[in-house]
């Protein structure tokens, strides 16, 4: 999952509560990068801690009332890109899957309702109900734009449950089912008619450099186990230089399971890793960030381990190759 996913909660939060960089478990520097993937393991951790460290059951709703789906960047000028309702939700329906890996949004027509529908099997069963909340809210905050601020779906149906039932209610302003086993938000049909929308989108302009259109359009298949592997080792070393137990953790696997496994690939972890940290190391030279600074945030103790590193993994020393392909440092 990316991190602009959740990146406006995260901040909410920690600002409302006051909580240190920590406390909810994903390293701040991963929010730095919006386009980072982040393995659902660790957003259901996220969760978790969302709801321990605020002690509130509703956070998710309390942190979304006032966010502004349209204006999390690049990606929502993509995903808002349709001239009307109707493309918009075919543009989110497909989108989707670039920004969560499992995900699934269809809309279905069942008579004279559309039924908006969102699963993913990947969360565990004490946080679907915050994600389900997370979709829903998001779902409606689109319409909205398009329908007008006061519109109310027909219906509601969530994952999980909640106590306080009708502060759901007052927000998205009709009945909810809960404990389904997606998340839906029914319509009438008719709403999907250019002649129904009240609101009109501004459309932003894409503006999306070449590193963050190939970030995009780099969302692993679950089954290619390298890339899988590769974005792993990439959200790891925001906890410092990579190590195979943390990896393995985050993969769910044994250090011995995961040993095998690049066995099997034809690699071991020292070569994978260095592949992933040479990879990283270039494009952070692209944004012009200098060679001791590169080697902090990688977590190599001094840049004399990070020179060797790249050396092995491209055939040059960072500086030959600043020179040869002049990246300037700034």
């Amino acid at each position: 999952m990316r991190a602009i996913g959740i990146y406006k909660i995260h901040q909410s939060v920690r600002n409302q509560y006051q909580l240190p960089d920590d406390a909810l478990g994903i390293p701040e520097a991963v929010f730095n990068n919006p386009m980072t993937l982040v393995p659902v393991s660790e957003v259901n951790n996220w969760y978790r801690k969302l709801e321990q460290q605020t002690r509130n059951p509703d956070i998710i709703l309390d942190s979304m009332i006032d966010q502004d789906v349209a204006s999390i960047g690049a990606i929502s000028h993509w995903l808002l890109s349709g001239h009307d309702f109707a493309s918009t939700i075919r543009r989110l329906n497909y989108g989707l899957n670039s920004l969560q890996n499992g995900a699934f949004l269809s809309a279905a027509i069942s008579g004279p309702i559309i039924k908006w529908t969102y699963r993913n099997p990947r969360f565990s069963a004490e946080c679907k109900v915050h994600d389900s909340v997370r979709i829903a809210i998001t779902l409606v905050k689109v319409m909205r734009l398009y329908l007008g601020k006061d519109f109310a779906p027909l219906r509601i149906r969530l994952s999980g449950s909640r106590k306080n039932v009708e502060k759901y209610r007052a927000f998205f302003g009709c009945d909810i089912d809960w404990s389904h086993s997606c998340t839906e938000i029914w319509f009438h049909s008719e709403l999907r008619l250019a002649t129904k929308q009240q609101g009109s989108i501004k459309k932003g302009r894409l503006a999306m450099n070449f590193s963050d259109l190939d970030e995009l359009l780099n969302m692993p298949d679950p089954e290619d186990e390298v890339k899988v592997i590769y974005e792993v080792l990439n959200y790891s070393r925001y906890f410092g230089l990579p190590t195979l137990e943390h990896v393995s953790d985050l993969l769910g696997m044994s250090t011995q399971q995961l040993q095998r496994a690049l066995r099997k690939l034809g690699m071991n972890f020292s070569t994978v890793c260095g592949y992933v940290m040479s990879n990283i190391a270039v494009s952070m030279f692209m944004s012009g960030v200098n060679i001791d600074e590169v080697a902090r945030r990688l977590g190599y103790q001094n840049t004399a381990s990070f020179n060797r590193m790249f050396k092995k993994n491209r055939g040059m020393t960072p500086t030959q190759y600043i020179q040869h392909f002049s990246l300037d440092e700034r």
